[in-house]
């Protein structure tokens, strides 16, 4: 544990309102916006009976339809990036943090929701880079882990036990080449290193938890206070390798999530998945 914890208030710099994101009438919208922990488990919700999803919210965002065909320009010296992680990228559902409590499962989507994007296989689901999220992580802007031509790929995962409104996923994210995505990685860094930098009216502790120059783990809490759809314990994991950035995240108000699990294991398992 790196030991750093700032107590800040509410909103923070870049604006970090996490929350799910759902589709109204083509029209993306996010949930709990005011507060600052609640973190993105980006779905797409229908209406019963109606072709065109419906849930009632109106902030809107747009969605792009499928992954770019143009091949990546890449910086001489530099790792060429792939448009697809390889299927051993990803966490499987057991390597998710607090798998003991939740025995998390892979969410493809049922009757009235499904993840945001086009669907590739085993649970990804690619979202356009030309997609406009309300926010991805919970500090700073949406544009940093879409910042890329080539887009993203998130897969979510539901609880079967603990907590059953409980959510974590991971997302990553391609860029055309090591020099763009060492950019994006020191934005995510300066976001959180600025992020208790605003006031609002919750007061909300962000501690880091582990670090490497490539890596880094956050832990945000509101000590059990709860506000709307404010998650009151959120845990993130951020991991840069090459050309990519992989972004885990577990949230909700589960008491197992007030804890703090090794997270310096938990990047080193983000980092063996990209690196295979």
């Amino acid at each position: 544990m790196s030991g750093i914890s700032i107590t800040g208030q509410g909103k923070s710099a870049g604006g970090s309102r996490m929350r799910r994101i759902t589709n109204s009438k083509g029209m993306l919208v996010s949930i709990g916006l005011l507060v600052t922990v609640s973190l993105a488990a980006c779905t797409a919700s229908k209406a019963p009976g109606s072709a065109e999803p419906d849930n009632g919210h109106t902030a809107t965002a747009t969605v792009g339809a499928s992954p770019p065909a143009a091949t990546p320009s890449v910086t001489p010296g530099a790792a060429s990036a792939s448009p697809v992680p390889p299927a051993s990228a990803w966490l499987a559902a057991s390597e998710i943090p607090f798998g003991a409590t939740y025995s998390w499962s892979l969410f493809t989507g049922n009757g009235n929701s499904a993840p945001i994007g086009t669907a590739e296989g085993n649970g990804v689901y690619y979202v356009s880079p030309d997609t406009v999220f309300q926010e991805i992580t919970s500090c700073g802007s949406p544009s940093l882990l879409l910042s890329t031509p080539l887009g993203a790929r998130q897969r979510q995962f539901e609880p079967t036990s603990g907590a059953l409104r409980d959510q974590a996923g991971q997302w990553i994210s391609s860029y055309p080449d090591a020099t763009a995505a060492q950019a994006a990685w020191h934005r995510l860094k300066a976001a959180y290193a600025a992020c208790p930098a605003q006031s609002g009216n919750l007061p909300v502790t962000l501690t880091e938890t582990a670090q490497t120059p490539d890596a880094m783990a956050w832990f945000h809490s509101t000590n059990g206070a709860r506000f709307g759809d404010l998650a009151p314990y959120a845990h993130e994991y951020f991991v840069l390798h090459e050309t990519q950035i992989a972004y885990v995240y577990v949230e909700g108000a589960g008491p197992a999530l007030a804890t703090t699990p090794n997270d310096a294991q938990i990047l080193a398992a983000i980092a063996r998945h990209l690196n295979g």
